[in-house]
């Protein structure tokens, strides 16, 4: 879904009706903003909290044993001792 929107003189964006149904979205919800280069993407605070960081530790670390997920963390890095 591709919306417009325009910034206001006083630097505020109003969203249209249809983004806030889709997201499900009330007044006073808390919304987190990640800014990737020229794009900026808004989501609702509990979201991240759920999607990003929630759930098991396999679903974050893409199924993978608890030790050999360190295992390969600690490969990855380089070889500097540090």
């Amino acid at each position: 879904m591709t919306i417009s929107a325009r910034l206001t003189s006083d630097r505020k964006i109003q969203l249209p009706d249809c983004v806030i149904k889709k997201m499900n979205m009330s007044i006073n919800d808390e919304m987190i903003m990640e800014v990737e280069g020229t794009k900026l993407v808004l989501m609702k605070k509990e979201e991240i909290q759920t999607d990003r960081y929630g759930g098991s530790p396999k679903k974050v670390w893409n199924n993978a044993d608890a030790e050999e997920y360190l295992k390969d963390e600690g490969n990855s890095g380089d070889s500097s001792g540090y």
